[in-house]
């Protein structure tokens, strides 16, 4: 934008002179020019506050304009030291910043007021140079919630983030259109503001503040797991378990870490709260059918809540049927069967298996060779039952382990259990050696 005449001559003379002894650079015409500028800065001010008492909107503009080129000025040293990394003053830094960007807003406020007549005089040249101006000291209040975190001052750099972030859409210099573009383009560190917001509001224990800040933060993709463990722990202290329960679907969801379905799970099964697990899972069937996710929460809760095997394989089965390569599920579909098998054993619901008991017949000749196949029948009748248990769970934890060849954890403990119990021996003795290797590496880490 074009020039526009200064607010106060007088101190528009001073500043002049403080230029051209500051660009000598000696420290003596240095301390004068420094003299003349707060000289500058006082007249300035005694013009605004006699301008404000008068109601002159349109030569307070002038006058805001004005100081903000000279709380500039006042600036340049700090941040080329700072740009420098060269120690300087911080908090001389960040209150010329606040200074800077409050004279650039009270300046548009006062040329967009209207007169005692109800009439809008606004200069254009000066909007114009209040929108540059602005435009070129956004970033500096990022700076100063960097600086403040660096003195220790958590309680000031959040606030200084907060500016950050809500300066595009709280100032009347720009339009909301201004302001998106503005995110748009510099979406990158306005995440990382909110990130940082995200952070230090949850130190803070200020858990609203936090969750407003992580979920602006994680429309990006910076340090996603660690803003929803900021999300989970923030809805924990506010007690919202339902809230909770979702951030930790969604957590597992979007980054693929199903640590975040145990603890849901962990949760469900410590606290006995079937009936809040029930409204989860409803409503995630209502609205998310077609989601691995839903059918296979849905297959934990039954499978270790509520213990209710052949429901968890109905819904795994769903969850397959979806993708049948999803990998967080095809454990869990094998331990449905497993841990049936082994429920029913406990359980004792069978005559043989699971117990001391020898097949034994009574009577003579004849007579015991018939009891005796009558109960040999039985027994073979209950292990193959068991066996066709951990006949369904094989393929599951085979077909884990060819999708996850380097993740032994996930599958290896209990293949070595389904081949024992199905007598295959070499099998079982590779699951061995692979577990001892598998322990090996973590020994050796």
């Amino acid at each position: 934008g074009e020039a526009v005449e200064p607010g106060s001559w007088k101190a528009y003379d001073l500043i002049k002179k403080a230029d051209a002894l500051k660009a000598q650079r000696s420290s003596e015409t240095y301390e004068q020019a420094m003299a003349n500028y707060a000289e500058a800065e006082i007249i300035i001010k005694d013009d605004i506050t006699k301008n404000e008492t008068e109601g002159k909107f349109n030569k307070l503009a002038l006058l805001y304009f004005q100081n903000s080129q000279l709380q500039f000025k006042l600036l340049q040293d700090e941040l080329n030291k700072a740009q420098q990394g060269i120690p300087f003053d911080t908090l001389m830094f960040c209150q010329r910043v606040d200074n800077v960007i409050e004279c650039y807003n009270k300046s548009q406020e006062n040329n967009v007021k209207p007169n005692a007549k109800g009439k809008v005089k606004e200069n254009k040249n000066l909007s114009n140079l209040n929108e540059m101006g602005l435009r070129g000291v956004l970033t500096l209040y990022y700076n100063c919630g960097v600086f403040m975190d660096g003195m220790g001052n958590k309680q000031a750099s959040v606030d200084y983030f907060q500016k950050f972030v809500d300066l595009p859409r709280s100032t009347s210099i720009f339009t909301k259109e201004d302001a998106d573009s503005i995110y748009a383009k510099q979406e990158k560190i306005y995440s990382l503001a909110r990130y940082n917001l995200a952070l230090q509001n949850y130190a803070l224990k200020n858990w609203d503040k936090a969750i407003e800040n992580a979920k602006e933060a994680l429309k990006d993709t910076i340090d996603v797991q660690n803003l929803y463990i900021v999300l989970r722990d923030c809805y924990g202290e506010k007690k919202d378990s339902v809230m909770w329960a979702q951030t930790l679907v969604e957590a597992a969801e979007r980054t693929g870490n199903t640590n975040f379905y145990s603890q849901l799970v962990q949760y469900y099964m410590e606290t006995k709260k079937t009936e809040e697990a029930n409204q989860l899972i409803e409503k995630m069937v209502q609205e998310q059918p077609g989601k691995v996710s839903t059918w296979y929460i849905k297959g934990y809760i039954e499978l270790d809540v509520k213990k209710d095997y052949a429901a968890a394989r109905e819904s795994f089965a769903k969850a397959l049927e979806i993708n049948p390569d999803a990998k967080e599920v095809l454990r869990p579909m094998a331990m449905s069967y497993v841990n049936d098998i082994l429920n029913q054993i406990y359980d004792k619901k069978f005559k043989y298996i699971g117990t001391n008991r020898q097949i034994t017949a009574r009577g003579r000749g004849a007579e015991v060779e018939k009891a005796y196949a009558k109960e040999k029948a039985i027994y073979d009748k209950e292990l193959a039952t068991v066996k066709s248990y951990y006949e369904k769970a094989l393929p599951y934890l085979e077909r884990l382990r060819e999708l996850t060849p380097d993740k032994p954890s996930l599958w290896a403990a209990d293949l070595q259990l389904v081949y024992s119990n199905l007598g295959m021996t070499e099998k079982a003795k590779e699951m061995d050696e692979v577990l001892y290797q598998y322990n090996q590496t973590l020994q050796g880490k």
